[in-house]
């Protein structure tokens, strides 16, 4: 199966990925731009708000934002369908990865099931791979590394990195191109095919 016009930037926290991302967009897209949020406010968090604050407002005003916490490819499919079949492609930008698996992660009733984690998470990640395929759009994803800091001691923290993995490993395994983001700079990661 060919990949999909796919390029996804993983980093750390303020590793410059989002910025790298959006950077990336404005130089390569030649149509409409869909910004795909998955970030929302919770309860009383300044620092989540000004973190949010920041990101809308380095969006250029001509781009579409799309605010989807949970299955961004079933919230998506329906707008993209409804394009003139003569339309410019589109670039979706999911930023991000990271959040959109915490938002399953705390919609289970048990937050530590870990194989519950697990299906949620491969249903969703599968349920955009299949409307990546389905439209002819140029795709880029942002995600957080966190497998890079050792095994933590907590469950809950175990849960989510071991779950944003094999989320990162679906994605990458469909994309084209995929950056490791550290301190504003990227390294290209290359598939060894054996």
């Amino acid at each position: 199966m060919e990949d999909i016009d796919l390029t996804l930037f993983l980093g750390g926290t303020r590793s410059g990925k989002s910025a790298l991302a959006e950077a990336l967009v404005t130089a390569k897209a030649r149509g409409p731009v869909w910004y795909l949020a998955t970030a929302r406010p919770l309860g009383d968090d300044p620092a989540m708000a000004e973190r949010i604050r920041r990101h809308r407002s380095r969006r250029p005003a001509h781009w579409h934002t799309l605010e989807c916490p949970r299955h961004p490819g079933r919230e998506l499919a329906p707008l993209l369908a409804a394009q003139a079949a003569d339309a410019p492609v589109p670039t979706i930008l999911l930023d991000c990865v990271t959040l959109w698996m915490s938002n399953i992660l705390f919609a289970l009733d048990d937050p530590q099931d870990a194989a519950a984690f697990e299906t949620s998470l491969t249903e969703e990640v599968g349920e955009l791979l299949h409307t990546m395929r389905a439209f002819p759009c140029r795709w880029v994803l942002v995600s957080g590394e966190t497998g890079l800091g050792g095994i933590r001691a907590e469950r809950l923290a175990r849960v989510f990195d071991d779950g944003l993995g094999l989320a990162n490993q679906m994605l990458a395994a469909q994309a084209r191109e995929a950056f490791l983001v550290v301190a504003g700079r990227c390294l290209r990661l290359e598939k060894l095919e054996f």
